[in-house]
């Protein structure tokens, strides 16, 4: 059986390999995509930052920058200091020879607008050595880095926060550029002289970095040292236990914004991936289906001549394996190239956030496991296509002597009676082949489940629209439930489009036109197909497209009403539960002067003068979702880890542009990094670090997926038209003149392209209005360069799938 089994899929795939030629193009396209992002999401999450401060210590001690709520885990934005006291605990550790305190403040001079302050000591964790002159030791002596250009014996005016005094260079110092300090002179300027930012720890000549780590270790847990935030603001599910870092590790002592923004690009990875899945799916299933059902009646036949289903199946299921493994290997393949010359420049922005996305040869293996995903999934949509042939009413419908064929007059054809490039009506034989009757769509059960999953996704996105704060942001998971009910839905789509344009095609189109009519009547499910191919491209970058510009739009508009202002930023946390789950949020917020005129957020409720010590002004949308208003308290985790609860004075409507919580200047400065840092002028929207990261690769991704949906609208298209090959030379030796077999094409086409796009934006429609209307208030909007974009892909590429593989078959015969 399993001889019979290999003869029969080897026969039939070198017969078909038409047909399967452009199912192989999309099956490879579809590895290609997976593995790509397969490499991406192993690649970020193997990430870390970067160490180079404390590239010479063999361990560094520093606070752990994570918070948990209820077994849920998210990294700090603000620096979260070690106690002072700790220096003195480490440097009694057997192995250490050296324990430095480290920490940075901004410092501006006459000559740089802004750049970091540090202790002189602290050069040696890199280490950094000095190039001329000696190290500071008065307090008004500095060491500058040799990269400023700043003679040595220089004076310069040094501003930190307030503070403006003069400085004399004593001494040029290696490495990136900063101003370096004596200890007690630095201490003093950072404005915390009880803590640090962190600790490294030099080891004596002959001990390894695992011995001290150990040593180090067992040494802090057996004074139970914590981290600098007052026991009572410390959140409960913070232990506070200090961290020894060794190898990359250390550079998460470095970077604060590395972790956090390597979270987003996981998450964000997470959210796209279920996009590529989802779609690669239905892609594959819908090309594999396609092809085999033009193959119906061969199946019908060798299923009355006594093979069993079972035979079939696993013939149909070891060609479409041996196809597709050969298809997803090159597509495997060739992703590890495209991803390793793509990688680097997609993630440029990762570098101002010290965050290092090395590609590791040993991950470069992984797209061989998205290539077997691809045949699996090949091979699983086998399943309900040959199901067809092998029993129930369609097999009973397409019978085996029912397939036209052509002449074996293959080398020419008779023409006859007033037949030419625009002859008249076709002869009655043509006539009747054309307008036979066509079986039903579908069974009642899928024409019920699309049914149910449209209203679904109505229900979804309508719910969206009252829901509040991300509620609404939720329903864009609607336009996937409608495309899959469109899915289901294809051959009556395709049937109610015939029958809304039928008689315009036959008034309008002449024989062309009564052709196109007629033949979608006889196989609304090939048109159907085609039609669900377009819904999905169109849905899908619509909606990625115009869910940004939108948010974008609005959020230029709320910055211009709001007016400038001189605040921090900074984030917040907020530890919630959403349907018994733990969640916490990471929000940004704005540190601003209180009753500043030229600063105007929409005050709704409440009144922005009694910001003070306690006191916040919580945005609109986040107000609805917190359940709160003016006089309530809210609980917040500022980014420093400092968990507080604070009274709600005021409800403003601005929250794109100036963030979802507004602080006193002075009460958000006591929880930033860096609270000498000069304020920034609000008059852009606000967003979180790593947003120009993350939407650089969204935005590559999204290419990718609608690469890949438009490839399946060509593939889709053009395996329909190799299947009709026979059928348009049956129809153009009955009579029908060349000219008239195109005008039917390029009709066919432009109905399927026009009928797609119309409900792609429809569909993509349903989430946008739920969304914008909910979140931004506001209506959706796509910049008409993007619109005519999608547009003219769409409609190149419809044309293109249907069209060229037919000249062949319209070629004329001499």
């Amino acid at each position: 059986m399993k001889e019979s089994l290999a003869l029969l899929a080897r026969a039939s795939g070198r017969y078909h390999r038409r047909s399967w030629r452009a199912v192989s193009v999309a099956l490879a396209a579809t590895s290609l995509l997976l593995g790509c992002f397969a490499l991406a999401a192993l690649t970020t999450a193997l990430g870390h930052p970067e160490p180079e401060r404390y590239a010479g210590a063999e361990v560094v001690v520093a606070a752990d920058q994570h918070t948990r709520h209820g077994g849920v885990t998210a990294p700090l934005t603000e620096r979260v200091r070690v106690p002072r006291t700790v220096v003195d605990l480490l440097e009694s550790v057997p192995g250490v020879a050296r324990a430095v305190a480290d920490e940075e403040f901004t410092v501006r001079t006459d000559t740089v607008a802004q750049l970091p302050g540090r202790p002189w000591p602290a050069a040696a964790l890199a280490p950094w050595g000095l190039l001329e002159g000696r190290e500071p030791v008065a307090a008004d002596e500095v060491v500058a880095s040799a990269g400023l250009g700043v003679p040595l014996g220089a004076e310069l005016d040094v501003r930190v926060g307030q503070d403006m005094s003069v400085r004399r260079v004593v001494g040029l110092a290696e490495g990136p550029a900063a101003l370096w300090f004596t200890a007690p002179e630095a201490a003093a300027l950072a404005g915390h002289p009880d803590s640090v930012d962190a600790i490294g720890l030099l080891a004596e000549p002959g001990v390894g970095a695992g011995a001290l780590h150990t040593a180090v270790r067992q040494a802090l847990d057996a004074a139970g040292a914590v981290d600098a935030r007052p026991q009572e603001a410390r959140p409960a599910g913070d232990s506070g236990t200090l961290r020894a870092l060794t190898g990359d590790g250390r550079g998460a002592a470095e970077s604060l914004t590395a972790q956090p923004v390597r979270t987003g690009l996981l998450a964000l990875f997470g959210a796209i991936g279920g996009s590529v899945l989802l779609i690669a799916g239905l892609v594959l299933a819908t090309l594999v289906a396609r092809a085999l059902r033009q193959r119906a009646r061969e199946l019908a036949l060798l299923h009355a001549v006594g093979a069993t289903a079972g035979q079939l199946r696993g013939a149909v299921a070891r060609e479409v394996a041996v196809v597709a493994a050969r298809a997803a290997l090159l597509g495997a393949v060739a992703s590890v190239p495209l991803f390793v010359v793509l990688w680097p420049l997609v993630t440029a922005e990762a570098a101002p956030y010290g965050l290092a996305l090395p590609v590791l040869p040993w991950t470069l293996p992984a797209p061989l496991i998205t290539a077997g995903l691809t045949v699996a999934t090949a091979v699983l949509a086998t399943l309900p296509a040959t199901a067809g042939a092998t029993g129930g009413r369609r097999s009973r419908a397409a019978r085996p002597v029912d397939a036209p064929g052509p002449s074996p007059a293959a080398g020419g054809r008779q023409a006859g009676p007033g037949v030419g490039e625009a002859g008249p009506a076709l002869p009655a034989p043509a006539a009747r082949f054309v307008g036979s009757a066509a079986p039903p769509p579908g069974p009642g059960g899928r024409k019920a489940g699309g049914l149910v999953l449209l209203g679904t996704g109505l229900m979804s996105a309508a719910g969206g629209a009252v829901l509040p704060g991300e509620g609404a942001a939720a329903a864009g998971a609607a336009v996937v439930v409608m495309v899959i009910g469109c899915a289901l839905l294809g051959p009556w789509i395709a049937a109610w489009m015939v029958a809304v344009t039928g008689g315009v095609l036959r008034r309008c189109g002449g024989v062309g036109g009564r052709l196109a009519a007629a033949q979608g009547r006889a196989d609304a499910p090939r048109l159907g197909a085609a039609v669900v191919s377009i819904v999905l491209v169109t849905a899908f970058a619509v909606v990625q497209l115009a869910a940004g510009a939108t948010a974008q739009r609005a959020g230029e508009h709320q910055a211009r009403a709001t007016g400038p202002a001189d605040g921090i930023h900074s984030t917040v946390l907020v530890a919630r539960s959403e349907l018994g789950e733990a969640v916490l949020d990471r929000l940004p917020v704005l540190g601003v002067t209180p009753g500043d005129p030229a600063f105007d957020p929409g005050v709704r409720e409440g009144d922005l003068a009694g910001l003070g010590t306690g006191t916040v002004a919580v945005g609109a949308d986040r107000a609805r979702t917190l359940g709160a208003g003016v006089g309530d308290t809210v609980t917040l985790r500022y980014g420093d880890g400092v968990e507080e609860s604070l009274r709600i004075v005021a409800v403003y409507t601005r929250s794109l542009a100036v963030g979802d919580f507004l602080f006193d200047r002075a009460q958000l400065a006591a929880h930033v990094a860096d609270p000498a840092a000069p304020v920034a002028p609000v008059r852009t929207p606000v967003a979180l670090e790593g947003a120009a990261l993350e939407s650089g690769l969204s935005a590559t991704a999204v290419a990718g997926l609608c690469a890949l949906a438009l490839l399946a609208v060509f593939s889709t298209l053009a395996v329909s038209a190799v299947g009709r090959r026979p059928e348009l030379e049956l129809l153009h030796r009955l009579g029908a003149g060349r000219g008239q077999l195109w005008t039917m094409l390029v009709l066919e086409a432009a109905l399927v392209a026009l009928t797609g796009i119309l409900l792609g934006v429809a569909v993509a429609a349903v989430p946008l209005l739920g969304f914008s209307w909910a979140v931004l208030d506001t209506l959706p909007w796509l910049p008409p360069l993007q619109a005519a974009l999608i547009g003219t892909a769409v409609l190149l590429t419809t044309a293109a799938g249907a069209l060229l593989p037919a000249r062949r078959a319209l070629r004329v015969r001499r």
